[in-house]
């Protein structure tokens, strides 16, 4: 568990804003290199293939690597920088977030909050994004020779190790699903299999699926299974998200989009290899990757595992390590016996 945790950490140091994964996808190519072949295509998709590469049929497993965060729009008279969000940014937490420019060198700024001692009450509520300003502590001439317009830009926060197996940091939507997929290239590199499996860790999730969309298209596997992260209980969350723990295992999800016979056989071997699970249930879109890959071309069969996450889309969102190891654990099993 120690050395997962490590893999993890590792993974949420790097940037990988949308469009920008360059130096997380040179990391994971780097990993994987040692278990497969592996490739970087033009748009920063990772892609590693493994097992029998002359099977009758090929396994796609996908996580995305970017995360959120955002891109420089202006750069002001005063040295200020103006952005946009790249992704789902939630600007309730941004205000004085520490942030890390990605421009000719990283940088690290704040996101500018008026003191209380000046405000009217009136900045309470979550700003609107052309009042999202970055300071650098520069002048605008130092600005400009570093940062660029277009520079992405992703949230500071340091990993830090919590009680009981669980972890927090910036970007564990997705870096949890990306260390599931590096730990089951450890496990099926010397294995003998009937499948040929693909690992993708696919760009630009967060913002268009590009990554997904492109490379499901050029592949266009027999079976898929999407990782990702979803919601798990904290105090404000209703519905059906109030049974799902952290540490109780991988999230099942049913769809209508999704792939039954998939979801019975990782059940079945959830409930024969003793390992926890929960049970997500959409109506439709899943909000993953999968939406995308079940409808290439004449379709994939798909399957959506989630890692229980609390906090999604802030720089303190939490999951439990032993989450990502029973993930890879049924995702080793589902390949092993040949999946449906």
């Amino acid at each position: 568990m120690k050395n997962t945790r490590e893999l993890l950490f590792r993974l949420c140091r790097l940037c990988g804003v949308s469009g920008n994964e360059n130096s997380v996808a040179k990391f994971c190519a780097e990993y994987l290199a040692k278990y497969s072949d592996v490739k970087i295509d033009s748009n920063n998709n990772v892609i590693a293939t493994l097992g029998n590469k002359n099977a009758r049929k090929t396994l796609l497993l996908d996580a995305h690597i970017d995360q959120i965060g955002f891109i420089v729009t202006e750069i002001t008279d005063d040295g200020f920088i103006k952005v946009d969000k790249c992704g789902g940014v939630d600007l309730r937490t941004a205000l004085d977030a520490p942030v890390i420019v990605h421009g000719k060198e990283d940088i690290s700024g704040v996101i500018c909050c008026m003191p209380p001692h000046l405000s009217d009450g009136k900045e309470e509520k979550a700003p609107e994004i052309d009042k999202i300003i970055i300071d650098l502590g520069l002048p605008q001439e130092r600005v400009k020779e570093l940062v660029s317009i277009g520079d992405t830009i992703s949230f500071y926060a340091e990993p830090k190790e919590l009680l009981q197996n669980r972890v927090t940091a910036a970007a564990l939507d997705n870096r949890a699903g990306v260390a599931a997929l590096l730990k089951i290239c450890e496990y099926i590199s010397d294995k003998e299999l009937n499948y040929k499996v693909i690992i993708l860790l696919s760009c630009q999730e967060e913002t268009f699926a590009t990554g997904a969309k492109t490379k499901a298209f050029s592949v266009y596997p027999d079976e898929c299974i999407s990782v990702d992260v979803s919601f798990a209980a904290q105090p404000g969350v209703s519905g059906q998200y109030t049974n799902i723990a952290l540490g109780k295992g991988p999230m099942l999800c049913i769809s209508p989009n999704l792939n039954k016979p998939m979801f019975n056989k990782l059940k079945e071997i959830c409930e024969k290899s003793d390992i926890n699970f929960q049970i997500e249930v959409c109506n439709g879109r899943t909000g993953t990757n999968a939406d995308h890959i079940a409808v290439t071309k004449s379709g994939v069969k798909t399957a959506v595992v989630s890692i229980p996450e609390r906090n999604m889309h802030t720089q303190a969102e939490i999951v439990d390590i032993s989450d990502i190891l029973d993930t890879a654990r049924l995702i080793f099993d589902y390949i092993i016996c040949g999946g449906v």
